[in-house]
């Protein structure tokens, strides 16, 4: 029985049965002994008060009054003077004991709610800080399992830096702009948090009007009654900082003050633990992300990609925010900003112009240009950011951004000036950059003036470059001219087809000249590319219409171009490969060649004939060239071409086989027929060719 009672009752059921029998014992004495106790059987109340709970106890109390009454009847003094007093010695004694039940029944149901909140709340933490690696994350999760397992109206950690002021790392409910105020308390200060972290002592305050009579300055801060406490983070004799929080009134009261410092001792551990593995971190990131630099900002030669590299490697992985300024005319101008939040970046690079960098600033980045010397902060004090804002607005939309730390280095160019300067900074990651940080961005910031430097030499060279290519695309266009749709009974078509590449424009050339009594076509290749290939060109379309305007054959005019252009060559070992034709107006023709593939004879039926032909040494050698003679009959043609014709490759570098375009060209409409030859051989290829490409295509059309 005594089992059964144990099982359902517990430690409770325990008292009670003791004090029930202590008062059968007492009544059994006073029974067969006659000596009348009855002022002591409130003993057993007393005894049902230790563990039992006030209805356990009250039944036994009960027990011992109406055994008290029951005692003045069998010792035949009911109502007399000694029973009287020993009766009421028990009813105050019942009383006491009910007291005393109660307070011990309320006692054991703080204890277990404070045991149920501490297993909820470390049961909580053990999973939310099991993955944090920073400050930042461990007081965030604290604080909101403070506000959601032990119902806090508001929590917040604040840091105390070398400066002696308290800075906040997290803050949930805050209670309003009013709260900006209290971003940073100074521990000089009189205010709450700064009272407790100086005394290094808890503080609770049980309501608002405790605490405004302690501090009068929060009066109307608070918007509804709540309690406060203060718990100063620290270690043996250091302190790192405050944890500070408020709940609805009586929800703790000084019985839990214990647990709140527990916690609190908790929070400091894990704070300790955090700034460990940031360091552990940093420095892995740091090697990691300096080896990526060196690689990633050497690979482009663009001024736009370069800076756009540069937010990607560092942010967020190395700040929260990162900025990157150039000197132009004295001033420094935000070419780069970025930040972790793809929305935040756009909003903040529409006010990129608004807030001007201030010069004259004794901080920042204007300080770093004067110096030459990084500054780093930890912390931002107030002071610098007033020193550096440019104004009040631009100040206080400063504020609201909770910056928490900074980094800015020069930018230093290959003379060893400043040209600019990189800015990092730490916002809502919570983090601080240390000296470590400040070496290893200085040797980032090396590796991005010279990758700056790189794009903005390419861009001038490519600005030089494009406007030499310009020039010498206007003189080629101006010596490559179309020609005339006909002369007397030759129709013509021409292409010209540039495989220039960083202004190598080539020296291919062609020309069409009445002669005197026939139609004189050219089709030249300088050797060489570039301006000087463009300047012989001029000279031997020049020296060609001068010398095929006169009479004498095709031989002669090469011969004379040859004589006339050696002054005008560059090199003694330059020259031009020429072929010269020469058409009557009854079709007959004559070519020579001077070291340049033969024209193709191509008819209406789709026969291709190459032209048989003696060669000789190219123009400015030395020239006696043999003549080769034709006829066209109506419809022919005559195609003339330079040697990208005929050394085309396709993509494994097997040359084209050109010859298999070429029947469709003397059979396809003669104003088309060169285009679609030329798209014959790209497809072929399979890339744009290597090198330039004339064509000159004469059809014989007396009618």
């Amino acid at each position: 029985m005594v089992a059964s009672i144990s099982a359902r009752g517990g430690p409770g059921g325990l008292s009670w049965l003791g004090g029930a029998l202590l008062l059968g014992v007492m009544v059994a004495v006073d029974l067969v002994l006659g000596r009348q106790i009855n002022g002591a059987y409130a003993g057993a109340a007393v005894l049902t008060a230790i563990n039992a709970d006030v209805r356990r106890t009250a039944s036994v109390a009960g027990l011992a009054l109406l055994a008290s009454v029951a005692s003045g009847t069998w010792n035949d003094n009911l109502g007399e003077r000694d029973w009287a007093i020993r009766f009421a010695t028990c009813v105050l004694i019942c009383a006491l004991a009910l007291i005393a039940a109660d307070a011990n029944h309320r006692r054991s149901e703080r204890l277990a709610r404070t045991t149920a909140l501490a297993q909820r709340m470390l049961d909580a933490l053990a999973v939310e800080l099991t993955g944090a690696r920073t400050v930042k994350e461990v007081t965030d999760g604290f604080l909101g399992h403070a506000m959601g397992t032990l119902g806090a109206t508001s929590a917040m950690v604040l840091s105390l830096d070398a400066d002696g002021v308290l800075r906040t790392l997290s803050w949930h409910g805050r209670a309003g702009d009013g709260a900006d105020h209290y971003q940073e308390v100074p521990v000089s200060s009189d205010l709450p948090g700064a009272v407790a972290t100086r005394q290094r002592t808890d503080m609770h305050f049980r309501s608002l009007t405790e605490i405004v009579a302690a501090f009068p300055d929060l009066a109307g801060y608070y918007p509804s009654d709540r309690s406060l406490h203060l718990l100063p983070l620290h270690r043996e004799d250091t302190t790192y900082g405050l944890l500070a929080i408020t709940f609805p009134p009586d929800l703790f009261t000084p019985h839990e003050d214990g647990f709140l410092h527990s916690l609190a001792g908790a929070l400091t551990s894990a704070m300790r633990r955090a700034v460990e593995l940031q360091d552990q971190d940093g420095a892995t990131q740091r090697t990691v992300l300096l080896a990526e630099a060196s690689m990633s900002l050497s690979r482009s030669l663009d001024m736009d990609t370069t800076l756009a590299e540069v937010g990607r490697l560092l942010v967020p992985r190395f700040a929260d925010w990162c900025s990157l300024q150039l000197l132009n005319d004295g001033r420094l101008e935000t070419v780069a900003l970025q930040h972790r939040d793809p929305a935040t970046t756009e909003w903040a690079r529409s006010l990129m112009g608004a807030f001007p960098t201030r010069m004259d600033a004794p901080h920042g980045a204007a300080n770093v240009v004067r110096s030459g010397q990084s500054e780093i902060y930890p912390y931002i004090p107030s002071e610098v950011m007033e020193a550096t804002a440019a104004s009040a607005e631009h100040l206080a939309l400063v504020r609201r951004l909770g910056l928490t730390s900074a980094l800015i280095v020069p930018l230093t160019g290959r003379d060893g000036g400043v040209v600019g300067t990189l800015t990092l900074i730490h916002a809502e990651s919570g983090r601080r950059y240390s000296d470590e940080d400040g070496a290893f961005l200085e040797a980032v910031a090396d590796r991005v003036a010279v990758a700056l430097d790189t794009a903005v030499t390419f861009e001038h060279q490519s600005e030089r470059l494009a406007g030499v290519i310009l020039v010498a695309e206007a003189a080629q266009r101006a010596i490559l001219a179309p020609p005339p749709a006909r002369v007397g009974p030759v129709a013509l078509s021409a292409r010209y087809l540039s495989a220039a590449r960083e202004a190598q424009i080539g020296g291919d050339l062609y020309e069409v000249v009445r002669g005197p009594s026939s139609v004189r076509l050219l089709v030249g290749d300088v050797r060489g590319k570039g301006l000087s290939a463009v300047r012989t060109a001029t000279v031997v379309l020049g020296e060609f219409r001068a010398a095929a305007a006169n009479n004498g054959d095709v031989a002669h005019v090469a011969r004379e171009i040859d004589r006339r252009i050696v002054p005008y060559l560059p090199d003694a070992e330059d020259f031009v490969t020429a072929i010269l034709v020469d058409i009557e107006s009854d079709g007959r023709f004559d070519v020579v060649s001077c070291g340049h593939p033969a024209p193709v004879l191509l008819s209406t039926s789709g026969d291709v004939d190459p032209v048989e032909l003696d060669h000789s040494p190219p123009l400015g050698l030395g020239v006696d060239p043999v003549i080769g003679r034709g006829k066209l009959a109506d419809g022919d043609r005559l195609l003339l071409f330079t040697d990208g014709l005929i050394e085309a490759r396709t993509p494994t570098g097997a040359f084209v086989d050109s010859a298999l375009f070429l029947p469709s060209v003397g059979q396809a409409e003669f104003h088309t027929a060169l285009d679609g030859l030329l798209a014959s051989l790209k497809q072929a290829a399979g890339h744009a060719l290597d090198d330039d490409l004339a064509l000159l295509l004469a059809c014989y059309d007396p009618h």
